[in-house]
């Protein structure tokens, strides 16, 4: 890899979302330049206005990243690219596009269009890169093996976080009553059932903890969670169901005391490592998530965070009696999370780390 390189960051994502924040500021703090070449209008003026934007700058472009998530866009930029620059298109895919918008979403399975439309759009969007990044290895064993995709075009680049809104603030202070977090997208392999009924026994118990859920869904996945927190009446439950400002979620994040993962024995949980388990270590908080291969990846048991039982509303109310009732086996949680994500998975090292797999430009 040259020095003074030059990345073009292209496509139609969030620049704000934490994957693409990520990486964007752990290149530059590796000394690359970064030029984010992206658009959010609506309709077909954003395509239009990311194309304007490239051709002014696609003199001084070595490499092209589509951001995250960009599955549609991937080979309206190797085409671009192809007619212009003939520089490596290198996917930030993080994972399939059927796994997004089938998988996590119950309702599209039984929708043959939607999932042909899906696989057609990984197959071309696959076909289209040059290197497609992807969240663990376990997902990169998935596109080399079910999607066919050759295993030199494959790289794992975890996720990180956003330390510039996602960071520990020792002048938030946590809430007098031990309190457990789930924050998130209410999709089928978060579990949300799982959490309620925990919730449920520990109330049943006497036990003085409480729940604090802040998330929202769509469709049958999210009516059936309300519907069920309603009908519980839970008094130890707050459920938090609007769109919070970084600076509100980070401060209802601080204020408990766990932080929850994913929980149900879903597909997808075969291959991804949640968001929430980078927010937990930086925000020095312990973290508990359903037991899957994927997290085991950067996590260990009982050291870095505490693995649960899928599907297991009993085991989880177990560990978070545990972790309750051992303050000491908190803050070794808390340390060891916190030194790995700083040693680790820091922007600057996840960015090195990609650097030195990424192909030349030449």
């Amino acid at each position: 890899m040259k020095n003074n390189l030059t990345i073009c960051y292209f496509g139609i994502f969030d620049p704000h979302f934490s994957r693409n924040a990520v990486y964007i500021k752990g290149l530059r703090e590796n000394g690359v330049n970064v030029i984010v070449c992206t658009d959010r209008s609506s309709g077909i003026k954003k395509y239009i206005n990311i194309v304007k934007r490239f051709l002014r700058i696609k003199k001084e472009i070595d490499l092209i990243i589509v951001g995250y998530s960009g599955h549609i866009i991937v080979p309206f930029a190797k085409i671009l690219s192809t007619l212009t620059i003939r520089k490596p298109v290198i996917f930030d895919a993080l994972c399939s596009f059927y796994e997004s918008n089938i998988l996590s979403r119950d309702a599209f399975k039984k929708m043959p269009f939607r999932n042909i439309y899906a696989h057609f759009i990984d197959w071309l969007a696959n076909k289209s890169a040059d290197v497609i990044l992807l969240e663990t290895e376990k997902q990169k064993e998935y596109y080399i093996d079910k999607l066919k995709v050759s295993k030199e075009k494959c790289l794992v680049a975890y996720t990180g976080v956003d330390d510039s809104q996602f960071y520990y603030d020792q002048t938030i202070k946590k809430l007098d009553t031990f309190t457990v977090l789930f924050r998130g997208k209410f999709t089928p392999e978060a579990g949300l059932k799982y959490i309620i009924e925990t919730a449920r026994i520990i109330q049943q118990h006497g036990e003085k903890i409480n729940f604090r859920i802040v998330g929202y869904g769509w469709g049958k996945i999210n009516d059936d969670t309300q519907k069920k927190i309603k009908e519980l009446k839970l008094k130890n439950l707050e459920f938090i169901n609007k769109h919070l400002s970084f600076e509100e979620l980070r401060k209802n994040i601080l204020e408990c005391h766990v932080s929850l993962g994913q929980f149900e024995n879903h597909e997808r949980l075969q291959r991804t490592i949640p968001h929430k388990a980078f927010e937990a270590m930086v925000m020095k908080i312990p973290y508990f998530t359903g037991r899957n291969e994927p997290s085991k990846e950067i996590l260990e048991d009982g050291k870095t965070c505490l693995f649960v039982n899928l599907a297991d509303s009993e085991d989880l109310v177990n560990k978070i009696l545990q972790l309750k009732n051992d303050r000491v086996l908190s803050d070794f949680l808390i340390k060891n999370g916190f030194e790995l994500y700083q040693s680790k998975l820091i922007a600057k090292v996840l960015a090195k780390n990609l650097l030195s797999l990424l192909p030349d430009s030449h």
